[in-house]
């Protein structure tokens, strides 16, 4: 390479290197002068979750004493709700052995109410009804039936909520039972026949069960339903394990064919004949603060609708 070249390449180096120099104080100075912008984004970011998080807080309380006011009330009105004249034996009171009762979490938050829910049902049936919610949790949807007339009653694996006394459990006396569903119970009436439902649901409930539990499961559904009536209710598709207590909360983890095919072996059959809507079912439909919706992740879950084969 010749000197000419050498300073000529030299001079090129240099020529660049004045430009990044350049740049890099540019930048430098577009930083500094966007630096307050973001700092202000972030402040006002920060500020406008924290109000919202008063005024969430704020909210639920006042949804909280207001819902306490109201069970105060209607504890004390609590004559008005006819009484149900049944009687319920199980042989066993609770599933002792599963996760959902010794580190209870949907036992001990959930209270599902549906008023839209029971409305369909009146209209499907057009008679005063008999219902009965497997897995009830907090007994919402045994309420909303006996609100508006009809029979409702609940069976819950868990004995949490009726020791708290929490929800619908002190209202409804003689409406809510505790019982292993997977084992046999009976729900009779007074002249020691079984009481009959129109509906029987379990909603996010069959997840639960294990597989060879199942056929214990739909003896108790078979023994308490119409020949007319329907089984109704959803099931979630995914796992749901707790890493920090090594709960399994969902000990059938299943495709929505097999819980089809299952549901024929143990003698019932999955219907679309029938006038639900998506948001009428109660559970994954977004119907509560923590509740999935299947219509925007329809691989969290589905809904059926069941009747005897």
């Amino acid at each position: 390479m010749s000197e000419t070249q050498s300073q000529g390449t030299e001079s090129l180096l240099q020529s660049l290197q004045d430009q990044l120099n350049r740049m890099e104080a540019q930048l430098g100075e577009l930083y500094a002068q966007r630096l307050p912008d973001r700092e202000a984004i972030i402040h006002q970011v920060n500020y406008t979750n924290h109000n919202l998080y008063l005024h969430l807080r704020e909210a639920m309380r006042v949804r909280e004493l207001y819902y306490r006011d109201t069970m105060m009330i209607l504890d004390r009105l609590a004559h008005w709700i006819p009484k149900t004249n049944v009687t319920f034996q199980a042989e066993r009171s609770v599933a002792y052995d599963t996760d959902d009762h010794k580190i209870p979490w949907g036992t001990a938050q959930d209270n599902t109410r549906s008023p839209r829910f029971v409305a369909r049902c009146e209209e499907l049936f057009n008679r005063p009804l008999t219902y009965m919610d497997l897995g009830c949790s907090g007994g919402g949807l045994a309420l909303d039936f006996t609100l508006r007339g009809h029979r409702g009653f609940g069976v819950e694996g868990s004995d949490y909520s009726k020791k708290a006394q929490r929800a619908e459990w002190r209202l409804l006396r003689d409406s809510l039972f505790t019982a292993d569903i997977t084992r046999p119970f009976h729900l009779k009436n007074q002249d020691q026949s079984h009481v009959l439902c129109d509906v029987i649901s379990a909603w996010e409930v069959m997840e639960h069960i294990a597989d060879e539990d199942l056929p214990g499961l739909f003896e108790n559904v078979r023994a308490h339903l119409k020949p007319d009536g329907i089984f109704v209710g959803s099931i979630a598709l995914g796992p749901d394990d707790d890493p920090v207590t090594g709960a399994r909360y969902h000990r059938t983890v299943q495709p929505y064919e097999w819980w089809e095919a299952r549901y024929r072996e143990l003698g019932f059959a999955f219907t679309s004949d029938h006038p639900f809507e998506f948001r009428d079912f109660c559970r994954g439909t977004s119907n509560g603060p923590i509740d999935p919706d299947y219509s925007v992740d329809p691989s969290a879950g589905f809904h059926f609708v069941a009747r005897l084969v």
